[in-house]
């Protein structure tokens, strides 16, 4: 990711192709191509405001980067995704939902941003408490598998994932369940999206940015990405969405 920097304003083609081009990966890269490109553009998107919001002095600089932070959060959980790690990029997915709540806490408490931004302040309990009250629906229930997942004194974590234990079939949907053929990348694909859903509209809020319509419901996204590749991106959803309907009744 060390080129990724100079491009962030500017070029978003350049920071996909940089961050693909750090680990090869063809079997994702060639499957879910279109939802990794609509990911990592709203990332860098969310990267690039950040910092011009910072810089330009429309929010305070150490919001713009607390909410890059939480951007950037994304992509190691994404690249461990892309090269078969996908324990610890459960792991980090945990994480990053900790993140995102410490973002909407701070947006709702900005007096604490500069005892947090010093390290005098960590408001790990507070912001989950936050989450729980005002977080995007299943929130607590995804946080309490990956927790699971993550703090087994059992197996460990690669054992939960790769093994049949009781979390790691809650984990990773049987494929003989759905006829569609679920498999753990659509599963940790489909828990990048609902952070980037999670996060976008909060850190939006952090850096004072009205002026853009957060992920998912930016109707420029055809615009953004392409009308195909919106498409597709919808259609990927769709399926993950009415396979979690179908399946929680």
């Amino acid at each position: 990711m060390k080129n990724m920097n100079a491009d962030i304003e500017t070029n978003p083609t350049a920071f996909k192709e940089s961050f693909l081009a750090e680990a090869p990966s063809a079997k994702i890269d060639n499957e879910y191509g279109v939802v990794l490109h609509v990911i990592l553009f709203y990332v860098w998107r969310g990267c690039s405001l950040s910092q011009i919001a910072g810089i330009t002095g429309k929010c305070d600089p150490k919001a713009s980067l607390i909410a890059q932070s939480a951007y950037e959060a994304v992509l190691g959980a994404l690249q461990l995704t892309r090269v078969g790690y996908h324990a610890d990029a459960a792991t980090l997915l945990r994480a990053l939902m900790e993140r995102i709540a410490i973002v909407g806490y701070l947006g709702e408490n900005k007096h604490l941003i500069p005892r947090y931004f010093k390290g005098e302040l960590s408001p790990y309990k507070e912001a989950l408490n936050w989450a729980k009250k005002k977080s995007l629906p299943n929130w607590m229930i995804l946080y309490s598998v990956l927790s699971g997942v993550v703090h087994s004194n059992l197996v460990g974590t690669a054992g939960h994932i790769n093994n049949r234990t009781e979390i790691g079939n809650a984990f990773r949907i049987a494929t003989k369940k759905y006829p569609d053929g679920s498999n753990m990348i659509e599963e940790l694909l489909g828990l990048s999206i609902y952070s980037l859903l999670a996060l976008d509209p909060l850190a939006l809020r952090l850096i004072q940015n009205d002026n853009v319509k957060a992920f998912t419901n930016d109707t420029d996204m055809p615009h953004n990405v392409g009308d195909k590749n919106a498409k597709e991106f919808v259609v990927f959803l769709q399926k993950i969405i009415n396979r979690y309907g179908k399946n929680s009744k």
